[in-house]
C-alpha cells in the first residue's frame, strides 16, 4: 500500500500535464511567428526599390501680350448735382484724351460712380470737472449737417498695344491744367497664355530632372529606373534678369519682358 501511495505522490495531475503541453505548443508557435515576422521585415526592406529624388527646372523668356491701366477721376462740390456734372465733364475729357492717343473706345471702361458725403465738424468745450477734465477742453464732433460731396469714377484701359498705354499713363495727368482731378496708376503688363505654357514648362523641367538623375546615378555606377513621382512647384514670373522666388509664386506685372521659371520635384527608381 505504501508503494502505491508513493507512485501517486510522484505523479502529476492530468490537467496539469495537458496545460504544460499546450503551453509548449504555443511557445513553439510564437517562435515560428516571430521568425516569420523578422523574415518578412528583412525581405521587405531588402526588396523595396531604391529611389532617388531630384529637382529639375526650366526657364523661358516671355513678353507680355496685354497691358492694363486705370485712373481715378474726382469731383468735389457742395451740391450733389453740380459734383455729378463736374465729374461727367472730367470723365469725358479723359476718355477723349485716351481715344486721341490711339486706344479704341471698346478697350475703355468707365466704372460706376462712388459718392462720399461729408458732414460738418464742430468744436465744443467740455465743462471743467466732467469726464475727468480739470478745465474747459475743446472736443471736435461730427454733426449731421452736410458739408459737401466727393464723387469718384475709375477709367480703365485693357489693350494689346504695348506702346501707347504706358504713354497715356504718364501724360494723362496733363489734363490737371484743364481742371481735371485724376490720379494715374502705373500700367500693368500681363501674359495671358500662362495655362498653355505651364504644360510645356512642366515637360522641360522634368527633362532637366531626368538629366540630373542620370548624371548622379552614372557617377555612382548605377542604373536609373522609371519615374515614380513628379510634382510641379509654383511658377515664378519675374522681370528679365531677376531671380526672386516666393513660396506662393512670383507674378510680376511691372515689366514688359519677363522670365518664367518652373520647378519639378521628381523621384526615380534606382537599380
Amino acid at each position: 500500500m505504501s508503494d502505491n501511495g508513493n507512485d501517486q505522490g510522484r505523479g502529476l495531475p492530468g490537467k496539469l500535464v495537458v496545460t504544460l503541453k499546450a503551453g509548449g505548443y504555443l511557445f513553439a508557435l510564437a517562435n515560428v511567428v516571430c521568425v516569420a515576422i523578422l523574415a518578412w521585415a528583412y525581405l521587405s526592406v531588402k526588396l523595396e526599390p531604391k529611389t532617388l529624388s531630384v529637382t529639375g527646372s526650366a526657364r523661358k523668356a516671355i513678353v507680355s501680350d496685354l497691358v492694363t491701366w486705370s485712373g481715378t477721376i474726382t469731383a468735389n462740390d457742395d451740391d450733389l448735382v453740380k459734383a455729378y456734372d463736374t465729374l461727367k465733364s472730367e470723365s469725358d475729357k479723359v476718355k477723349a484724351f485716351v481715344v486721341a492717343e490711339g486706344i479704341p473706345p471698346a478697350d475703355i471702361t468707365l466704372s460706376s460712380i462712388t459718392t462720399v458725403r461729408h458732414y460738418k465738424k464742430e468744436v465744443v468745450k467740455t465743462p471743467a470737472g466732467s469726464a475727468g477734465g480739470s478745465q474747459d477742453s475743446p472736443t471736435v464732433i461730427t454733426t449731421d449737417k452736410l458739408d459737401g460731396y466727393t464723387l469718384t469714377q475709375v477709367i480703365s484701359v485693357s489693350a494689346t498695344n504695348m506702346d501707347k498705354v504706358p504713354v497715356i499713363s504718364r501724360n494723362v495727368t496733363s489734363l490737371i491744367k484743364d481742371g481735371v482731378q485724376i490720379d494715374s496708376e502705373a500700367p500693368r503688363y500681363l501674359y495671358t497664355k500662362l495655362s498653355e505654357l505651364k504644360i510645356s514648362m512642366l515637360g522641360e523641367a522634368t527633362k532637366d530632372a531626368t538629366a540630373r538623375a542620370e548624371q548622379i546615378v552614372s557617377n555612382a555606377n548605377g542604373h536609373l529606373g522609371k519615374l515614380v513621382e513628379a510634382r510641379m512647384g509654383v511658377m515664378q514670373i519675374n522681370p528679365a534678369g531677376v531671380t526672386a522666388t516666393s513660396a506662393e509664386g512670383m507674378n510680376d506685372t511691372t515689366s514688359y519682358e519677363k522670365e518664367i521659371t518652373a520647378v519639378v520635384s521628381a523621384r526615380y527608381e534606382v537599380r
